[in-house]
């Protein structure tokens, strides 16, 4: 097999775990985001929309940045060991990036949330401030305003709940 054939193959295999994983990291993500972002929904959805593009420039960089347009040094014109290991490597060092970047993400996504959830309490209560300054009517405490909700624990089903006879 010539050697352009197997970076024809890469391509192609890195291509296919872009797409497949792409969509399934957002599937299983929503809950997450949507649960870290309850104060604000419209910033979660957004906040997961700029990470769609961001996945996929990061990983369609990679991809461009790996391919090899000519052969290695160390490589025939068929293809070898050598030109097989470059290839997994290569493959390899792309999971690894996606699991360090994933697992980021998901570190740091409660304290980007903490701090929108923060951001627009402050505006609400700048708004609230400015309202009153101006002599509109506003609520009385500057919580009212604000929709708070009670920290929610998933509850049992009921058949957790029945006797097992």
């Amino acid at each position: 097999m010539d050697w352009w054939i197997l970076e024809l193959i890469y391509v192609a295999v890195v291509a296919t775990v872009l797409v497949i994983m792409g969509p399934l990291i957002k599937r299983f993500g929503r809950a997450y985001a949507a649960d870290i972002f309850r104060a604000n929904p419209r910033t979660g959805k957004s906040y997961l929309v700029l990470m769609d593009i961001a996945y996929y420039l990061i990983f369609g960089a990679y991809l461009l940045f790996t391919v090899q347009w000519e052969p290695d040094t160390d490589w025939g014109t068929e293809v070898n060991a050598a030109q097989l290991q470059g290839s997994v490597v290569r493959l390899g060092g792309m999971l690894l990036l996606m699991g360090l970047l994933h697992g980021l993400n998901v570190l740091s996504l409660p304290l980007i949330g903490r701090v929108f959830t923060l951001n627009r309490q402050l505006d609400d209560d700048l708004e609230l401030r400015t309202s009153r300054v101006n002599g509109r009517e506003g609520p009385e405490r500057s919580e009212d305003h604000v929709q708070r909700r009670p920290m929610a624990f998933p509850q049992p089903d009921a058949a957790w709940r029945q006797p097992h006879e």
